[in-house]
């Protein structure tokens, strides 16, 4: 018995490694999304989200927050002017605008948008003048909304269309009290969140490469990502179905200031808690995130990506293992009990048995006597 539980101990290993192996692979894989919530605390604004989103159990992922200063921002107090002649360049910059058109979601952020569904964003008055990138994932496409200073009484939808990895049009030119809406063709599912794709655009860069000076001062400050958090802190993530929870070192990712992470793989599908504890450059911080439609992704089961056969999830496998290991002690356990209860009876036997023969034997020999 004790070579068939090691046999099925054995099994069960060796299928954990091969599903966490092929969960790896698939996470290599595939490339990140970014569908991540925004707020600011104090001086600061945190983006946060699960490194790779949408986010599979049983597939290595992590935690993923960005850290920005939300004042004296490098981009606060300028606005952007459109060029007619470039429209592709962001514009010339002015004073007077607090809009942080940098900062990923600061803006505006959709949740997901399924296939043949929308997402509205009104142009209020504080974004008159302003010209507002974005991009879209998991396609990674950009585009810029150009408002007017120009009121529009009518309130007319402008449209954006993602399809087959595309947008279109790339830039729309809005006025204030429209409605931007973008449609999504694709089959995919798609995040649209305000910000450049990366912390300095193309046309940051082509701003930069045209040398002017007080562009050129600003860019190089990265757009105010606070780095150096890693040793003052944590995170700490609760599956909240289960509220099972663990508290996990953050790590800054190379090359990317103020950007931190801890690796881990959701094993079980559902929301997730992310509380962040410590402090900021000195700030006491205790901040929670919770994953959610408005938030940032659920972890969703496995077999939501398996083709064309949905294999046993890694947490199926082990409690499907452990139950047949169970099964396998009480059978050895009713065993035992039974062969105890055997060996038992057999002695019992063997004495009543002892004693029927020495009666037997003291019968015949009284018989004999008396013969």
């Amino acid at each position: 018995m004790n070579q068939t539980r090691q046999l099925f101990t054995r099994l069960q290993t060796f299928a954990i490694l091969m599903i966490a192996a092929i969960g790896i692979l698939a996470a290599t894989l595939a490339s990140p999304a970014s569908a991540h919530e925004g707020r600011e605390v104090g001086d600061y604004n945190l983006v946060v989200g699960f490194l790779r989103e949408p986010a599979y159990e049983g597939q290595l992922n992590g935690v993923s927050l960005v850290v920005t200063k939300a004042t004296n921002d490098p981009m606060e107090g300028y606005q952007m002017e459109s060029k007619e002649d470039d429209h592709e360049a962001m514009g010339d910059m002015k004073p007077d605008s607090t809009v942080d058109v940098i900062t990923h979601g600061a803006v505006f952020i959709s949740p997901g948008i399924g296939q043949m569904e929308n997402f509205k964003f009104e142009v209020t008055e504080e974004l008159s003048g302003i010209e507002i990138p974005f991009h879209i994932h998991p396609g990674n496409q950009e585009g810029i909304i150009a408002v007017s200073t120009e009121e529009s009484p009518n309130g007319e939808d402008q449209s954006f269309m993602i399809m087959d990895g595309q947008l279109m049009p790339a830039k729309l030119e809005v006025s204030v009290g429209n409605t931007v809406s973008w449609m999504n063709h694709d089959k995919l599912n798609a995040v649209v969140m305000s910000g450049p794709l990366s912390s300095m655009s193309s046309d940051m860069t082509a701003m930069m490469d045209n040398e002017t000076p007080s562009v050129t001062a600003e860019m190089s400050i990265s757009t105010n990502r606070v780095s150096g958090l890693a040793s003052t802190l944590q995170v700490e993530v609760t599956h909240l179905s289960t509220t099972v929870s663990r508290a996990m070192p953050l790590i800054e990712v190379y090359q990317d200031p103020g950007h931190y992470v801890a690796e881990f793989i959701p094993t079980a599908p559902g929301d997730y808690r992310m509380r962040f504890f410590g402090s900021i450059e000195g700030n006491p911080i205790d901040e929670t995130f919770d994953s959610g439609p408005d938030t940032f992704d659920t972890v969703i089961a496995s077999d939501a990506i398996q083709f064309p056969v949905v294999l046993e999830s890694n947490r199926e496998l082990q409690n499907a293992t452990q139950g047949a290991i169970d099964g396998i002690e009480e059978l050895e356990n009713n065993l035992d009990s039974t062969a105890s209860t055997g060996m038992i009876i057999g002695i019992i036997g063997i004495v009543f048995g002892a004693i029927a023969t020495g009666f037997s034997v003291f019968a015949i020999v009284i018989a004999k006597r008396r013969n």
